[in-house]
């Protein structure tokens, strides 16, 4: 196992982040790209593959977007940038509808702006904007009682250390200021969690933050239950294959054979315990993305 990493999603969220370059504050309004370019994905026939990294690699006036499915590209830029900045610790939503290809279909997008924005504004509206006139996509947001789970304080109450004073502080159209030397371990930043040698530990988070951030490892919608105020130090007793759901496989992708291994949510559950906290099955608000319309774009 890596000795330091950050969950994914996380890691993948914030490895993005910290690639991109600061950009220029946005302009009034919400600005539309000048050029756009959107071309089926090389090595179409091989939709799993490796697609070389993230590819948004942006700069303040372009928009890069490598070998990408338009649900994606829903996740990236109606959830991850919703209101125009990068949340790392948006809340997973669930996308219905739309055609067959749109969970496989891959495609490479070029969109050049007038004028610099801000990486948010590229990501968010603009490429909202794009989609809706490139996809002709139509989306809605729904909201329906779901089944979830409470975040609760365990009987003898909450064993929660108290932040840590080093963790550094985060500006999503600022990144330079976690950048990191080749091969050197990614530093504790807050609001955000890193699996390493000693387990899974968060820093500096409230527990709304912590219920999101198990949100991303169990098969529901975590909800904050324990009404305690105030940030802190977390740490769960978990490896790498804890936080992996599903059947277990070798490097090469095939199944293998695991006959110990526990449920992923159990051994979630029980790490959860051992803070003084439980996670109980309730129900709760859940918000969803349906796709009312979706059509394969021209290329050009």
């Amino acid at each position: 196992m890596a000795s330091q990493v950050i969950t994914a999603p996380l890691a993948y969220a914030l490895l993005v982040w910290m690639a991109v370059p600061a950009a220029a504050q946005a302009t009034a309004g919400t600005p539309r790209f000048e050029v756009t370019s959107v071309k089926p994905c090389p090595g179409q026939a091989e939709p799993n593959r490796p697609r070389g990294g993230d590819g948004r690699a942006s700069s303040p006036d372009r928009l890069h977007l490598q070998c990408q499915t338009l649900m994606s590209l829903i996740g990236w830029s109606y959830v991850m940038f919703a209101d125009g900045r990068f949340d790392p610790l948006a809340t997973p939503l669930p996308i219905s509808g739309g055609p067959p290809w749109a969970n496989t279909a891959l495609f490479e997008i070029e969109a050049k702006a007038e004028t610099p924005q801000s990486w948010g504004t590229l990501n968010g509206p603009m490429l909202r904007s794009l989609l809706e006139e490139r996809f002709h996509l139509k989306i809605r947001k729904e909201t329906k009682e779901i089944p979830v789970y409470a975040l609760t304080i365990a009987k003898g109450g909450p064993h929660l250390e108290a932040p840590r004073s080093d963790c550094i502080s985060i500006d999503p159209e600022h990144p330079e200021n976690i950048r990191t030397e080749p091969n050197q371990p990614i530093p504790a930043v807050c609001g955000f969690s890193r699996l390493t040698s000693k387990g899974w530990e968060a820093f500096s988070v409230t527990m709304d933050q912590f219920a999101t951030m198990l949100s991303f490892e169990v098969d529901r919608k975590v909800i904050d239950r324990t009404g305690l105020p105030g940030t802190f130090d977390i740490r769960l007793d978990l490896a790498v294959e804890d936080l992996v759901r599903g059947a277990p496989t070798d490097d090469l992708g095939q199944p293998v054979s695991r006959p110990d291994r526990q449920d992923t949510v159990a051994i979630i559950r029980s790490a959860v315990e051992k803070l003084g906290l439980r996670m109980e099955s309730s129900k709760g608000p859940g918000e969803s993305l349906v796709i009312e319309e979706a059509q394969r774009p021209s290329e050009n």
